[in-house]
């Protein structure tokens, strides 16, 4: 038995028929009624499928497993559909929910705690700003243009590896409880309340989405004893996000953020493993090369397509930005609470404020490159 071999059956029909219901659905003159009908149809359809499923008497599972994923499939469709008909009956109508009314408040005071720090230069507080809350109003054109041309803009934009970086330093601080039942769910309820909460006051974007999924399962699963499977946790968020919002598998930041995570499961081990010695020093940039390389494997054809843009030098601006950023979230958060208390050490700002300074310069001059 593959690893994870039935999620995959399970994910990539429901995901087919999200694309499927985009089709039957997709022309505007016909939303009202098409969109009401293909759900309809889906929803018997999927029915009838799983009922047939369960109770077919035959020795031949390949036979229950191709009806079972066709009931996914009308699932799918029946999702998109039925996401089309709310999304008609709710023209106009708008609202936000509790979590987000409460991390409004949350968000506005760190972004003010970061424009207040004494920097030297106000595009570091405008960078680190853009890194710890994904608000870019304030970065210069030619500071995008570099992470953008130079192939670090998926640090720039607020992705999931930014959640991942709280996520470790969250599971880093907590790791002090111990290993006891009641240390285990206190760990569990902290990272999921603060990783939730950071999502929403970001602004919930696909990618962001994705890992707080993936944060979720993962740790659900080391909670309840199992073995936290890579392959499976990829399915079931990717069916958990298209379920709760199928709208979002037509976002580029969804696919690209799901391409990434492909290259990260199922190249980069790959790569990981041709290092040829054991040194450690450059085991570590071995490493990090093989993750760019996995991650632009499979995200660069789709972001040509989109963007028509194919950064050459990806993986020497990676070798040095990404280390740099990931240092430098935890440090800005810390000042930005220091600063509050009135007790920020003024080698604390000068030198978020030289990093900052330092990755710019390096993505320009990676940009003026042949």
């Amino acid at each position: 038995m593959v690893e994870g071999r039935e999620s995959v059956l399970y994910a990539l029909p429901f995901c087919a028929g999200n694309v499927t219901g985009i089709f039957l659905c997709g022309h505007h003159l016909f939303y009202s009624w098409s969109s009401g009908a293909a759900a309809s149809a889906a929803m018997a359809a999927g029915a009838t499928l799983a009922v047939a499923a369960v109770f077919r008497n035959t020795a031949k599972s390949w036979v229950k497993t191709a009806l079972c994923m066709a009931a996914v499939f009308c699932c799918g469709v029946f999702c998109w559909s039925n996401h089309e008909v709310i999304n008609i009956g709710a023209a106009g109508r708008g609202g936000s929910g509790l979590i987000e009314k409460a991390a409004a408040p949350a968000a506005s005071w760190l972004k003010s705690g970061i424009d207040s720090l004494p920097m030297d230069d106000y595009g570091s507080n405008a960078l680190i700003k853009a890194l710890v809350t994904g608000d870019q109003s304030d970065v210069t054109a030619d500071v995008k243009k570099a992470f953008r041309d130079s192939g670090a803009s998926h640090i720039l934009a607020l992705s999931g590896m930014h959640l991942a970086i709280i996520y470790l330093i969250l599971s880093k601080c907590l790791s002090v409880l111990g290993q006891s039942r009641k240390a285990d769910i206190a760990r569990f309820v902290t990272i999921l309340a603060s990783t939730l909460f950071y999502s929403v006051m970001t602004g919930a974007s696909p990618s962001i989405i994705r890992a707080f999924l993936f944060i979720l399962l993962r740790e659900t699963a080391l909670l309840a004893g199992r073995t936290a499977r890579p392959v499976n946790i990829l399915c079931f968020a990717l069916t958990i996000q298209c379920a709760l919002n199928p709208g979002v598998i037509t976002s580029a930041s969804f696919q690209l953020s799901y391409l990434a995570m492909c290259g990260i499961y199922f190249l980069y081990p790959a790569l990981r493993g041709l290092y040829p010695c054991r040194v450690p020093v450059l085991k570590k940039v071995w490493d990090s090369a093989a993750m760019s390389i996995a991650c632009q494997a499979f995200t660069g054809p789709l972001a040509w397509i989109l963007f028509k843009s194919a950064p050459v030098y990806f993986i020497i601006t990676n070798l040095i930005a990404v280390p740099l950023t990931s240092a430098l979230m935890p440090a800005a958060l810390a000042a930005v609470f220091l600063h509050r208390l009135g007790i920020c050490p003024e080698f604390l700002t000068d030198g978020i404020n030289w990093c900052c300074e330092f990755v710019v310069w390096y993505l320009e001059v990676i940009c003026q490159l042949p």
